[in-house]
């Protein structure tokens, strides 16, 4: 048997593996989870091969009681409890250096005061922006009745003096006087006496010296003045410009606000109400047209008597309840007798008055008076209102131009008397003035029109009509036939797009003279407005007519292409860019016409005046359709450069090359005398048929507009790279113009034009164009061939940049996967915690409930012993 060494050593040694194998916590085999790896590489270390998920579910609980669990609970709480004493944040000091820290702060606190009873030497205190010392000035001091000043050693308040104290509480009184001594009574009646004559005195004497401080401040304002040397004048202060800041701010100010209860009115509600005020006002003028002053305050009045208890009662907003009252014997409310008594009357009065003038005066006949009120007592559809007599001074202030105030309150009938009303001549001027109101109200536009069946109708409606009153009329059919009030206006009002369409041209073909092209232009100003509002309500018809029309007008066009086509053609280019939007690249409706107007000046002539008025129209409506997109026009800037070269002096040795329809001769604009002054610098509407030869004023006109239509395209040419090509023939043509016979301002304009031409021409930098730099090749070395192992994954071939990112992107989604499955962790977790506060305050209340029935139980059997005891005696009694 072989012999052991170091047997103490042995035993030792296993002494502790022994404690350690007890000390180490043993795996339950079923909480641990083996992660399954798709591929397995032999000898390979693997860290997530096994896990915990009991341990790491602990873990986290805990974690979450220590982090979330504190802020839910102090959720929706502000108070918190910070200790701010010194070193408490310090964790590293000891109690005894907090201590120490402490004490040294409170000593230089105290060497901080200059006296142990100024406590609060640097504070300066402030009450509303303003110092103690700057409000103690002690003035205008409230006085009191009850101060406590002293004259002649006694107090002038109502309080009890020294020496009724002294006789009264203090051992004196009728101890003191026996002989002649006053009762307790008459003492205190003593005292009130005094202490009344005391405050009246006193009273006085504060009036007075109120009366004499007034005096005093008075005449202190007036030589405030001079004592400040205050030299200004009234004038000078009012002659003072307001900022302009200051002005706005007051406007914001005073400005009308909304509330936040107050609702937005939606679009149907405002074509609601807009509709709604026209029915009125159309009601109001039919009441005026047959003499009925329309007034919603005058209205029957209903009677209520005193005996009235509400029967059957219905709510009406439009009839206002009196109460009966008697003033003199007549009662503020007429009687149905009455009405009755006074409208009989007022028929014979107004019989007898119609008599007399059908016998003397045959120009005044008042018989559209009477056929107007029987039309009215047959209509039902209008409600009849009765009619008041009105004095001139009355009518005037509520009828003006034919329009009813219903705002002004109306004479209440009671103040009227029957005298008055009784007096013919006065019935014979109120006839007349009513008739005068009918005749207005006849004049007016009706407020409330139907959509028209056909186009007849509407030139029904606007025939003779000036230009504004169709305006009226056509914004008022829309507003009454909104697309929101009833179903189908819709279409309606796509119709009517059309049908005003047709009568702009109706009235462009009738023109005769320059009056009829200004008529027309008017008329289209007026109704710009209401084709807006039809296009915005029914976008698709208004799309669609505007295109058929610029179809037709193109056929026709396509006829005689050398011509320019008549005016209205300009009317409905300048609606397209009025109504739809010329920014876009390809619009359903620009773009045609933006290439229509682009045709017409390639191919068209310009022979007479009237043809360059046109085409240069024309480029000012090219320019607005690019105002905002930019776009180079070529036939505009070749136009443009045409009209120059008609106002160039042509010599026959030499000829000025220029692109057709212009001829190389042409010298229709040419200035050959000096022209000092021009009054008008743009064209007119009459320019655009007018017959006359070239005139000066037109030539100087021409050569104007031209250059500032020049100047625009240029600023809008100016980021091209190309932009001195494009401008290159209008500088050859300006450089050429006669400036010595064109007006001063005209020649500086033309010389700064050219000046810009030049500047830009020259400092311009072309650049090559130069073939791409390609990458050198590397020079061929001997490096490693490095192969990449296969690991069964598909790695795209990428450059290092665009894998980084899909790198960072990767673990950007991986982060977010893991970020949202934590909160809805948390989140069941809040949930756990909500529902076991919810069951232990649900057990607390139940056992306070048991509690309360336990109680109300022993109380009901106490009573019902005590019934049985009461039973049992009565019983026995």
């Amino acid at each position: 048997m072989v012999k052991v060494k170091n047997k103490k050593r042995n035993t030792a040694e296993s002494v502790n593996d022994k404690k350690a194998s007890k000390n180490k916590k043993v795996l339950n085999p079923f909480e641990v989870h083996i992660n399954k790896e798709k591929i397995r590489v032999l000898g390979k270390k693997a860290k997530n091969d096994r896990g915990l998920p009991g341990v790491s579910r602990a873990k986290a609980l805990q974690k979450r009681k220590n982090t979330i669990l504190p802020e839910y609970k102090v959720q929706n709480k502000s108070n918190q409890f910070t200790d701010k004493r010194i070193g408490e944040k310090n964790r590293s000091l000891s109690a005894d250096e907090k201590s120490i820290a402490r004490y040294t702060a409170v000593r230089m606190n105290q060497h901080k005061k200059k006296s142990i009873y100024n406590l609060a030497d640097d504070e300066v205190l402030t009450h509303k922006g303003q110092t103690l010392s700057e409000i103690e000035k002690f003035e205008d001091v409230p006085h009191s009745d009850d101060d406590d000043d002293e004259v002649d050693g006694q107090r002038n308040s109502g309080r009890l003096d020294s020496s009724f104290v002294e006789d009264a509480h203090f051992g004196g009184g009728m101890l003191k006087k026996a002989d002649g001594a006053k009762s307790h009574k008459d003492l205190i009646e003593q005292l009130i006496m005094e202490s009344k004559k005391r405050k009246a005195e006193m009273q006085k004497q504060k009036m007075a010296n109120s009366d004499l401080t007034d005096k005093l401040d008075s005449e202190w304002k007036d030589l405030l003045p001079i004592v400040t040397n205050s030299n200004k004048k009234e004038e000078e202060l009012a002659a003072a410009k307001v900022d302009d800041y200051d002005k706005v701010m007051r406007e914001l100010k005073f400005e009308a606000r909304g509330t936040p209860s107050d609702k937005l009115k939606t679009e149907d509600d405002i074509a609601k109400e807009e509709k709604d005020k026209l029915e009125r006002l159309e009601r109001e003028r039919l009441e005026r047209m047959k003499g009925n002053v329309f007034d919603a305050a005058s209205t029957k009045i209903v009677h209520r008597s005193a005996d009235d208890l509400d029967d059957n009662f219905a709510y009406d907003s439009d009839t206002p309840d009196v109460t009966l009252s008697y003033n003199d014997g007549k009662s503020n409310v007429p009687m149905e007798d009455e009405d009755k008594e006074e409208e009989n009357e007022n028929e014979d009065v107004e019989e007898e008055v119609e008599e007399e003038e059908l016998e003397t005066e045959s120009e005044d006949d008042m018989s559209d008076l009477k056929e107007d009120e029987e039309s009215s007592s047959e209509d039902e559809d209008i409600p009849i209102v009765e009619a008041k007599v009105l004095s001139k001074k009355e009518s005037a202030t509520k009828l003006i131009n034919g329009k009813h105030k219903l705002d002004e309150p109306e004479e209440d009938e009671t103040k009227r008397s029957k005298l008055d009303i009784k007096d013919p001549e006065k019935i014979k001027e109120d006839l007349m003035f009513r008739k005068e109101m009918m005749e207005e109200a006849r004049k007016e536009l009706p407020y409330t029109f139907a959509l028209p069946e056909n186009y007849e109708q509407l030139q029904e409606l606007l025939k003779d009509k000036p230009s504004h009153h169709q305006s009226v009329i056509i914004e008022r059919m829309i507003k009454c036939n909104h697309p929101s009030l009833k179903e189908g206006n819709k279409d309606e009002l796509g119709h009517l797009f059309a049908y005003l369409l047709q009568h702009l041209s109706d009235i462009c073909c009738d023109i005769e003279d320059c009056k009829d092209v200004k008529h027309c232009f008017d008329v289209f100003a007026c109704m710009t407005p209401q084709f807006f509002d039809l296009a915005q309500l029914n976008p698709e018809t208004s799309h669609r007519s505007l295109i058929e029309v610029f179809k037709e007008k193109q056929a026709e066009y396509r006829k005689k292409p050398t011509k320019f086509p008549t005016v209205e053609v300009l009317l409905y280019l300048k609606l397209g860019s009025c109504l739809f939007s010329t920014s876009d690249f390809r619009h359903l409706v620009v773009t045609p016409s933006l290439v229509f107007m682009e045709q017409m000046l390639t191919w068209c002539k310009a022979k007479t005046r009237a043809n360059v008025a046109y085409g240069l129209f024309l480029v000012s409506l090219i320019a607005e359709y690019t105002t905002l997109s930019k776009r180079y026009s070529p036939a505009s800037i070749k136009f443009l450069c045409g009209i120059l070269h008609m106002a160039i002096p042509k010599v026959t040795v030499r000829q000025i090359k220029v692109l057709p329809p212009f001829k190389h001769i042409s010298s229709s604009l040419v200035l050959a005398e000096q022209v000092e002054t021009f009054d008008n610098p743009k064209l007119d509407v009459t320019d655009l048929i007018d017959v006359k030869d070239f005139d000066d004023a037109f030539r100087i006109k021409a050569i104007n507009v031209s250059l500032g239509l020049l100047k625009y395209f240029h600023s809008n040419c100016q980021p091209l790279s190309s932009c001195p090509e494009i401008f290159e023939t209008a500088f050859n043509y300006l450089s050429q113009l006669p400036k010595e016979n064109y007006p001063e301002s005209l020649s500086k304009s033309l010389n700064s034009f050219l000046e810009t031409l030049d500047e830009g021409k020259n400092n311009r930098t072309l650049e090559y164009v130069v073939m791409e730099k390609k990458k050198p090749k590397a020079l061929r070395l001997y490096e490693p061939n490095i192969v990449k192992i296969f690991d069964r994954k598909m790695h795209k071939s990428q450059s290092k940049e665009k894998a980084e990112r899909d790198k960072l992107l990767h673990k950007i989604k991986k982060e977010k996967k893991g970020a949202i499955r934590e909160i809805r962790r948390d989140k069941a977790f809040l949930g756990r915690v909500k529902i076991n506060q919810k069951i232990q305050s649900d057990t607390v209340r139940k056992e306070k409930v048991k509690k309360i029935y336990a109680e109300a139980a022993s109380q009901q059997c106490a009573l019902n012993a005590m019934d049985r005891y009461n039973e049992v005696r009565s019983k026995k009694r």
